[in-house]
């Protein structure tokens, strides 16, 4: 119990010291501290000493129970400097924040400098006695010392070594278990006996790789006619309600109309739909014995369904309490050559057994076959040093898989450990977009330290620090990514689940952060810390929680009514993830108002309230003035609160998928923004240019401003250097009949954005929104003539509109990765010419009448990066031939509403060519291909049903054929 405590609090305090180290970089940065004599040393000593605390963290695997007053009196020290350096911003901030209306005293500048210079003061003597107690350089710090582990941003072609590394992994464990896959796959292809609904279970201890084997069934699946799909992870407690919720937005789409559904009315649905669906697959994974109840419920909901459900537990009374399945579907462990191989392939890049040494030989025999110990040490081996590598290849057999998990944390970069933590917030098993984590961490302080050389100066983008950061963790299979995107980076993630089981209880003891969740167990108290956590850290009983999330209805507790136990005033962080309408639009309010009801000002940092019912902010926004995070994403505002424009340290604001169509003027004059969302609305650009020329700081950070759309425009003479990713749309005005809207916009983006990774541009010519346009092609314009050739980081393209004999050349970079072509009513066959110039290219999609002739030839060696190929409603088109060499690594084909074609020559040269997934009125087409392709190629027919076409790759669904 003891030497689990030190390990509890060890791992809280060298995060905890990671985030002080940061803020404490960012607080020698500011002009208090660069014009103080007094203040600037006092701030650099705690510094060093906390280095060199950090240090001694960095080289010992565990420290004795002796130091655990010792490691409660750090950890204390850290969130009490957490706590007086936030304060310090937030005085900053409020002062700054009332000048806006009134002028501020002189002496409360002065004021608050003295705060700090005595809160420094008294942080510098607690850490010179933490330096001199004997726990630090007795012998009671002499625990098992080991090479502190670093990571580093990479360039650009080492990053895509790294992807192409990652790939060859996941396509290792995608090769696992074939015959198992293959035994459900068929099950699953021939329907259940009895004519009805048909159900599978796959069985195994953690780790066993049944989540694998059944994320490949799924994918599978719909090559097999189920067009209907559903993922459910199962919490122990999870209700009929919550359960039928989340397969019905999954299979309807129709989250927002399903939040309105009671018990009943869901219940009813079900078999209605499910009669017209025919055939659907649903996978509840992580089922438990808890569950059993709503299996019975479910069986009796979809009894007379055509489909199947595929259950994944480590339980073995699940079958005996249920009843009515086949053989159970057991994961077999790794044998002897697939271990080697693995190791191989991980510490060299090839699957060759013949050069593994008798020490990396003896460290896999400690693995005794298990998937889940070889990827959790294959994870760490790469950065282990001589002596470990020896004790492991000794002692690995003597090793529980929870050392192992322990270990895997130990051995993560000291920068890494509060990012890992953070990811506890989100419910077990649930994918995170990448993009919004790295946006998370940004907001919270945790990549700012690494984007910075010498004397402070930005070398990197955080966001590149934070992708970085997420390829480390997959690399260290300590997350699961579950889907990529079209450019092959990680789009979504998790932290894997026996990690989650290890970390979320620590972060929860130890006050860092507070997990809002109906899974406790009744006689357990939500009051943390409590008994010798308590005396540890010295706290009062009311717990200050720093990082929030809730998981359900954090006003209206089952258990208690109310949340009395935790001091809000010192969240930085909340996260609701509780999407139930009903008296949730009241009670979130209620508790945003309980949070800065006492002060007019606050620490919080991260807003996200994603998927919340129309969350009232009025009387709440205006004192957040610490704020950079604000997610609305989904939550049906009809608006947004004036104050967001005062919101001087916001640097993401997401509205996407709302009914918002206004921001304040304003708000185009944010020095801090850097990433903004917007729902498809009218943005006037002479706006953006007019805040950009009159105030140079103005915007002068953002990266990303997407789902906007324009009118008249007039002037493009605005650099805007920082921008990367541009999703834009021109509404053709009828009296531009000289096309001068366009040509603007196209100089704009063709010589003021140099620094682009990614754009969505095109031309409507009726005043609607920009998603309407895009499903009815008359109402496509003529797209501009642009010149992109020049911009070498440009990775994904979307050209919506006609264009009008193109120069490939100069309308194209090389460096193009995904590329998207709609309504271009191109009558050229252009495939040799493109072929040849996007080398890099690996997805290519051509949507409705982007082509109008009748033939596209796909000549030798073309595309030769090309992964994905997509050709949707092209009326015209009636053969696709491909030369022997060109494509050699597609992997996917769909053929969508394509009415005229009936043949593509020679398919069969695209040997590695896994799916070809067709929609069509009649299956001549597949007959035609059924008779080229090989057993090693899936070939899917769905009857034709219209789809709407996407090109935003957050959207995009990439997980039917991930990079491998």
């Amino acid at each position: 119990m003891a030497a689990s405590n030190t390990i509890t609090y060890t791992w809280a305090a060298e995060a905890a010291a990671e985030i002080v180290s940061q803020k404490l970089e960012m607080l020698l940065s500011h002009p208090v501290c660069l014009r103080c004599s007094l203040t600037e040393p006092l701030a650099k000593e705690a510094r060093e000493k906390l280095a060199m605390i950090q240090e001694f963290f960095s080289t010992r695997d565990s420290l004795s129970p002796s130091t655990m007053r010792w490691l409660g009196r750090l950890l204390q020290a850290m969130y009490d400097a957490e706590e007086f350096i936030d304060k310090f911003h937030l005085r900053e901030a409020r002062g700054r924040h009332k000048a806006l209306h009134i002028a501020t005293r002189p002496p409360t500048a002065l004021i608050s400098r003295c705060k700090l210079r005595r809160d420094l003061s008294n942080l510098v003597n607690k850490m010179r006695e933490l330096c001199q107690d004997q726990c630090f350089t007795g012998k009671e710090a002499k625990g098992k010392t080991r090479k502190a582990s670093s990571a580093s941003v990479p360039g650009k072609d080492e990053k895509q070594e790294r992807l192409t590394s990652l790939w060859d992994w996941q396509a290792s464990i995608n090769s696992l278990w074939r015959e198992k896959k293959e035994e459900i796959k068929e099950r699953i292809g021939e329907g259940p006996k009895s004519g009805n609904l048909g159900w599978t279970l796959i069985r195994g201890e953690p780790g066993a790789g049944k989540t694998s084997v059944a994320r490949w069934v799924y994918r599978e699946a719909m090559y097999l006619g189920f067009k209907w799909r559903a993922w459910v992870h199962l919490s122990p407690s999870m209700d009929m309600q919550e359960f039928l919720f989340e397969v019905l937005k999954q299979i309807r789409k129709l989250a927002r109309e399903l939040k309105d559904m009671n018990l009943q009315e869901m219940t009813e649905i079900h078999p209605h739909d499910l009669a017209k669906w025919k055939k659907f697959l649903i996978v509840l994974d992580g089922v438990h014995t808890s569950n059993v109840q709503l299996l019975g419920g479910l069986a009796r909901i979809l009894r007379h369904g055509q489909g199947h459900i595929i259950i994944t537990t480590q339980d073995d009374l699940i079958a005996n309490t249920m009843g009515g399945f086949e053989k159970p579907i057991e994961p077999k462990k790794l044998n002897q050559k697939e271990s080697r191989e693995m190791l191989s392939l991980k510490l060299r890049g090839v699957p060759d057994v013949q050069k593994l040494s008798n020490e990396e030989e003896a460290i896999l025999e400690t693995c005794q076959g298990s998937l889940l110990r070889i990827s959790l040490i294959l994870g760490f081996l790469p950065h282990a040093g001589k002596q470990e590598r020896a004790a492991l290849a000794k002692d690995g057999s003597k090793m529980s898989l929870l050392d192992l998990l322990k270990l895997s944390y130990q051995k993560l970069p000291a920068p890494l450990k509060p990012c890992f933590i953070y990811m506890v917030l989100f419910p077990r098993a649930t994918p995170i977009r990448t993009r919004k984590l790295v946006r998370l961490w940004l907001a919270e302080g945790l990549l700012d330290m690494h984007c910075c050389g010498g004397e402070w100066k930005t070398t990197r983008a955080p966001e590149d620090v934070g992708e970085t950061f997420i390829l480390e963790l997959a690399e260290r299979n300590m997350i699961d990514v579950a889907s990529w995107r079209a450019d092959g980076s990680p789009k979504t993630c998790h932290m894997l689940n026996s990690l989650y089981d290890v970390i979320h209880p620590i972060a929860m003891d130890t006050g860092f952060l507070y997990v809002h969740d109906a899974r406790k167990s009744k006689d357990e108290n939500d009051r943390y810390p409590t008994g010798q956590q308590q005396e540890l850290l010295a706290q009062p009983r009311e717990t200050k929680v720093r990082w929030l999330a809730e998981h359900t209805n954090i006003v209206r507790d089952s258990r208690s009514g109310s949340y009395p136990d935790l001091n809000l005033r010192y969240v930085r962080s909340f996260l609701s993830f509780f999407m139930r309408r009903g008296m949730l639009t009241k009670d979130i309010s209620t508790f945003l108002r309980k949070m800065t009801s006492k002060t007019a000002y606050r620490l919080l940092r991260v807003l996200d309230l994603e998927g919340v019912y129309k969350p009232s902010l009025h009387g709440v926004l205006h004192k957040l003035v610490l704020l950079k995070y604000l997610g609305l994403r989904s939550t049906a505002l009809p608006s947004i609160p004036r104050a967001v424009a005062d919101l001087q340290y916001l640097e993401t604001l997401d509205i996407k998928d709302t009914y918002i169509t206004s921001l304040p003027n304003s708000f185009w004059m944010a020095r801090n923004l850097r990433h903004l969302h917007l729902n498809w609305f009218y943005i006037n650009l002479k706006t953006i240019f007019k805040a950009r020329s009159n105030n140079v700081m103005a915007l002068s950070r953002l990266q990303t401003l997407s789902g906007l759309v324009m009118g008249e425009v007039k002037e493009n003479s605005v650099q805007m250097e920082s921008l990367t990713k541009l999703k834009l749309f021109l509404h053709q005005l009828d009296r531009d009949t000289s096309g001068s809207a366009g040509k603007a916009v196209a100089d704009w983006i063709s010589s003021r954005l140099p620094n682009l990774r990614s754009l969505t541009f095109g031309v409507t010519k009726k005043a609607q929104p920009a998603k309407e346009a895009k499903k009815k092609t008359s109402q496509i314009g003529l797209l501009p003539e642009l010149a992109l050739a020049g911009h070498r980081e440009l990775f994904a393209l979307y050209l919506l509109g006609q264009l009008k004999e193109p120069n490939w050349k100069q309308l194209l970079p090389v460096s193009l990765q995904v590329l998207t072509l709609s309504g271009s009513k191109l009558e050229a066959d252009m495939m040799a010419e493109l072929g040849g110039l996007l080398k890099h290219l690996r997805t290519f999609r051509l949507l409705g009448n982007s082509f109008l002739g009748t033939s596209l030839k796909f000549a030798r060696d073309g595309f030769p990066s090309l992964l994905i190929l997509k050709i949707w409603k092209l009326p015209c088109l009636r053969e696709v031939i491909v030369e022997q060499g060109a494509m050699p690594h597609l992997r996917l084909l769909e053929l969508r509403h394509l009415k005229s074609l009936t043949t593509v020559e020679d398919i069969e040269e695209c040997k590695e060519l896994e799916n070809i997934d067709v929609t069509s009125e009649s299956d001549t087409l597949v007959k035609e291909l059924r008779g080229k392709i090989g057993v090693k190629t899936n070939l899917n027919f769905e009857e034709d049903i219209e789809r709407s076409e996407d090109g935003d790759d957050s959207d995009d669904d990439n997980k039917a054929t991930a990079p491998s």
